[in-house]
């Protein structure tokens, strides 16, 4: 296995954000379901099209009653694809990805199920044959169709399997069962969903490739302003939504220009990727960095209170965040806002709140913590007097 991921030049990490979704960040997975979404009213919207206009064809090839029963379970199923294509704001979770992804995927073998039956035993022409073969394509299409979604190995397995297993018992339904035919189909069948997992997986490596050099600073390894952004606004109104705490910390490095300018700025960088590692190691795995920009970082803190926010900033300033190249403590101005506390409705509202914040502490001596108006936490204060000279 390792021969083969280094062959196609995969790493283990890689692998295993192919493999499941467990890993993706809170921005990846935004877009990833936001392109879903995208992707299902598109093909819906075909489908939406198409499929009511195939009753011509039902109308001229089969006899009556069966063409008019096939029109009225179109005009359902073009129905049901049109809610799935209408342009509704949707918020683009997990749930409802996969719930419309689901909906859409099943019309088809559903639609080749009902028709088994229908037609079984009916006289048919040449034309009216033609048209029943086409409806025991309708099963691969939607298993092809799987190969314009970026999905994990794991959820093409959960979607492809239980159509194949449907393809597999249409195919026994048919007038014309053979073993030998039935065999070919699901071999086919089985084909068709290897490509599509393939190309699925492909689309997915490429994704994440692009969301990842878009959203993650290469230098530090923090989200980019823009990116953060993004992840802050979609948190808090999930916060809003279920009336849970939010905390920003704001970080601005102390007397960060003198590193770059004492001993240049390769030493600089080193300085922000020690910090930003160092801040890592103070927080939980759902807490974000964002690199605001230059010397300024924040952590995002879902579901902490103020109470929560004071213990994370306590273990901070007991022993700050690495060593200036000089030897002496890596300190920052801290600024926090809790979206509870301050009753602020408005994430960007917090952000401004915690920035002036750190203003405070910055202009009150640095190597401080200002979380309300009336409360200032110090760390060493030595280590504090140092930094105001």
């Amino acid at each position: 296995m390792r021969h083969l991921l280094k062959e196609l030049n995969v790493s283990w990490d890689q692998a295993y954000h192919l493999l499941v979704a467990t890993p993706h960040s809170p921005y990846l997975r935004r877009h990833r379901m936001s392109f879903l979404i995208g992707r299902v009213q598109l093909v819906s919207f075909i489908f939406a099209v198409l499929i009511p206009l195939w009753s011509a064809i039902d109308y001229v090839t089969l006899p009556w009653p069966e063409w008019a029963v096939l029109t009225a379970m179109r005009a359902v199923s073009g129905a049901i694809f049109l809610a799935l294509a209408w342009p509704w704001n949707i918020e683009p979770t997990t749930r409802t990805a996969f719930f419309m992804l689901f909906v859409m995927m099943l019309g088809p073998p559903v639609f080749y199920l009902a028709s088994q039956p229908l037609l079984s035993g009916v006289e048919l022409g040449t034309w009216g044959s033609v048209a029943v073969e086409f409806y025991a394509l309708l099963p691969f299409i939607a298993l092809a169709g799987l190969c314009v979604f970026p999905l994990t190995v794991v959820e093409m397995l959960l979607f492809g399997v239980p159509f194949l297993v449907l393809t597999a018992y249409g195919a026994s339904l048919s007038d014309n069962f053979t073993l030998e035919t039935y065999i070919g189909n699901l071999w086919l069948a089985l084909l068709i969903l290897a490509v599509s997992l393939f190309a699925s997986v492909s689309q997915l490596r490429y994704m994440i490739a692009l969301v990842s050099r878009s959203s993650i600073d290469p230098l530090t390894g923090a989200y980019t302003r823009r990116s953060g952004a993004e992840i802050i606004d979609m948190q808090y109104r999930v916060a809003i939504r279920q009336d849970a705490a939010f905390t920003i910390i704001f970080f601005d490095l102390d007397k960060f220009k003198s590193i770059n300018d004492t001993y240049g700025h390769d030493v600089g960088d080193q300085t922000l990727t020690m910090f930003t590692e160092n801040l890592q190691s103070n927080l939980r795995g759902s807490d974000v960095i964002v690199r605001w920009g230059g010397e300024e970082f924040l952590a995002v803190l879902p579901n902490t209170n103020l109470s929560g926010a004071r213990l994370v900033v306590g273990r901070i300033l007991d022993n700050w965040l690495g060593e200036r190249p000089d030897g002496a403590p890596l300190t920052a101005s801290i600024g926090i806002a809790e979206r509870k506390t301050d009753q602020l409705e408005d994430w960007i509202d917090l952000v401004e709140l915690a920035d002036q914040r750190m203003y405070t502490a910055k202009k009150s001596g640095r190597a401080r913590a200002v979380l309300r108006d009336d409360e200032i936490m110090t760390g060493d204060l030595e280590v504090a007097a140092a930094l105001a000279e």
